[in-house]
């Protein structure tokens, strides 16, 4: 009996969770990616994420970011809807507020 509950809740969608792109748990896993954060974390390096006003386009975003001094350009994540980026950051070169405002 409880394994068909259990497909039962499945197969219906039971428990299933809607972003709802306001809260700032769905900004950071609009960007999120664990094994950038797992190598940051490994060599010092802290995760920033930010919600972004306005349009951005992804391309122009990375080029800006590579730009900005700390910032691991490779590690750069945007998402579109719930607008949002992250990135790795060198804490040591500059602050995540630093970082943020160069953007």
């Amino acid at each position: 009996m409880n394994r068909t509950c259990i497909a039962l809740l499945l197969a219906t969608g039971a428990g299933a969770a809607l972003a709802c792109g306001t809260c700032a748990e769905d900004k950071i896993a609009a960007t999120y990616d664990y094994a950038t954060a797992q190598r940051a974390a490994a060599s010092g390096r802290a995760m920033v994420y930010c919600e972004l006003a306005g349009p951005w386009d992804a391309a122009r975003l990375k080029r800006l970011a590579a730009r900005v001094r700390g910032v691991e350009a490779a590690t750069v994540r945007y998402a579109a809807d719930p607008a949002a980026v992250s990135f790795a950051l060198d804490t040591r070169q500059a602050s995540a507020q630093q970082a943020v405002l160069a953007l």
